[in-house]
């Protein structure tokens, strides 16, 4: 799929929402795969001032640093229409509020948000049982630096999944996942709800 076409579709949910609503609320991801997803999502003529975002995870920097996710969407989504949108930090959001729509990428290891491989023996990140929380992590990825991320359980409180996959490595490592590999994203992909898009910009 196209993003341009998935950045219609998504348009046209958050305005469905809104007229129930009056207030819709995303949670995006960083890294390269979403950049023109958001490019594309920014020119739609949406009620923007109606429209919260938060992240999924994000990397424990400053918000102007380069590898900041927040820098990421204030430099992509945050631009023409999509300027009027309400930002609200991971920090602030309130994790008895679900967003209603997710975009999630992954990484050539399988890790999703920042629930890397490392990880997976960590009750509190990826216990679908546990309390939805954002929790801190260690230093891990690259960059190597500390990440909050809403843990499993939190993500899969999220109404509308959408799991964005591109490029041949991304796509041969989630047929790994999808073959029960134990990865991050198996452990994701075991519960019914989030809807994988093979995506190119």
């Amino acid at each position: 799929m196209r993003f341009m076409d998935l950045a219609d579709e998504l348009a046209e949910t958050l305005d469905s929402l809104i007229a129930s609503g009056s207030v819709a609320t995303i949670a995006l991801s960083g890294g390269s795969s979403p950049i023109g997803l958001y490019q594309d999502l920014s020119k739609k003529a949406i009620d923007w001032h109606r429209v919260k975002v938060t992240l999924i995870d994000d990397r424990k920097v400053p918000a102007d640093h380069q590898d900041s996710n927040q820098l990421l969407l204030k430099e992509t989504l945050f631009q023409d229409k999509a300027a009027r949108a309400k930002f609200v930090s991971l920090e602030e959001w309130p994790i008895n509020q679900s967003p209603n729509i997710g975009i999630l990428g992954m990484g050539d290891d399988g890790h999703f948000a920042s629930l890397f491989p490392a990880m997976l023996d960590i009750d509190l990140a990826f216990n679908p049982e546990a309390k939805p929380r954002v929790i801190l992590t260690a230093p891990l990825g690259n960059p190597k630096v500390s990440r909050l991320t809403m843990n499993l359980s939190m993500i899969l409180s999220i109404q509308t999944r959408i799991l964005l996959i591109v490029g041949e490595r991304k796509k041969s490592t989630l047929q790994k996942a999808l073959g029960g590999f134990d990865l991050p994203i198996t452990r994701l992909l075991d519960h019914d709800g989030t809807r994988i898009v093979y995506g190119s910009n």
